[in-house]
């Protein structure tokens, strides 16, 4: 076991390179990402759903983000759903906002739904042991009848902005390499 660092260096190395909240967002950011994505089991899309988009106005005000600096932003949320025979049963969102900007109170509450346990019970006779209950997270589906269609579905939204940041470089790379060419050929 190494000794402490002095309370310089520990403060340095907590900030990170540059230090502030930047830093710890960009840490953070692939941490959050990983934990959403195992989350989410490969499920099939329904071939006889028929989806509607919606407007970017729509999903921007229904899902969070962050900035990893450098002009890149990030956005996702997550939604857990139990549907029985078509019926949605229950229904999870997390929508993540600016990491920097999250309150004390707002962390607590979601720290709170990414570790709460939703108990689906289709049909008498389903118990769960107390300690399950207590400590558990995820969902758990009992099913005492026959012929029920059940569906668990994730569903995480994700979007950046990477696309118009690399579109916008490859531009500049395009007009400067023009510039070049014609100043040299002079």
């Amino acid at each position: 076991m190494s000794p402490a660092p002095p309370p310089e260096e520990a403060r340095t190395a907590a900030e990170g390179e540059g230090g502030g909240e930047g830093c710890l967002v960009r840490r953070a950011a692939p941490l959050l990402l990983g934990a959403l994505l195992s989350l989410a089991p490969a499920l099939p899309a329904r071939a006889d759903a028929i989806w509607q988009a919606v407007s970017n106005r729509t999903l921007d005000s229904q899902r969070g983000g962050f900035d990893v600096g450098g002009g890149l932003l990030v956005s996702f949320g997550i939604t857990r759903a139990v549907y029985v025979n078509g019926d949605l049963v229950t229904q999870t969102s997390l929508n993540f906002g600016r990491v920097a900007d999250l309150t004390p109170a707002q962390a607590t509450q979601l720290a709170r739904q990414m570790t709460a346990l939703n108990l689906v019970q289709v049909g008498p006779g389903n118990s769960v042991a107390r300690d399950v209950l207590a400590g558990g997270t995820g969902t758990i589906i009992q099913n005492t009848l026959n012929n029920q269609h059940i569906v668990n579905q994730t569903v995480i939204d994700a979007r950046s902005n990477a696309m118009g940041m690399i579109k916008n470089l490859n531009i500049q790379n395009t007009l400067s390499d023009a510039l070049n060419r014609s100043a040299a050929g002079r």
